[in-house]
């Protein structure tokens, strides 16, 4: 197994996430979400609200910097995919013990999923659909508590 250096800038990170992706049959077309952006509805799909939120992408920026300023490091990873492009999130582990548990270095993780637990995104771009999923799938996921690290 080779070892690579570290990305040294959050662009660079998301420049081999991308290429991570398309090696694993992603689009390389990102799309970062949030808990907030994501409804679950317990099958094999998942509901994300377009468009996401401008400061999606900072967040994830801080985490980076967060991550490899602290030494616990930072996951990539895929929550599901759109037609044509791949709902990511960005997470950092808490403390060490939590480091440890999800196998991290201190470093970049990346993840991507496969087949059988891919997930379909729907696209909801209305308010009032928003509103109405968030209604009817109220309780709390299981699924949604997993996909984030």
């Amino acid at each position: 197994m080779t070892k690579t250096a570290e990305p040294t800038s959050f662009d660079e990170a998301v420049s081999r996430f991308e290429l991570f992706l398309k090696e694993n049959d992603h689009s390389a077309n990102l799309i970062w979400v949030e808990p907030s952006d994501l409804v679950c509805c317990e099958r094999n799909s998942i509901y994300v609200k377009l468009p996401v939120p401008t400061t999606n992408i900072s967040t994830a920026r801080n985490r980076f910097d967060h991550g490899f300023s602290t030494g616990l490091g930072v996951t990539f990873g895929t929550i599901c995919d759109l037609r044509d492009a791949t709902c990511c999130y960005s997470w950092v582990p808490k403390d060490k013990i939590e480091q440890q548990y999800h196998l991290m270095n201190g470093g970049l993780k990346m993840s991507a999923r496969a087949e059988p637990s891919r997930l379909n995104g729907i696209i909801v771009g209305t308010r009032f659909r928003w509103w109405l999923l968030k209604l009817r799938y109220r309780r709390p996921s299981r699924l949604k508590e997993s996909l984030f690290g």
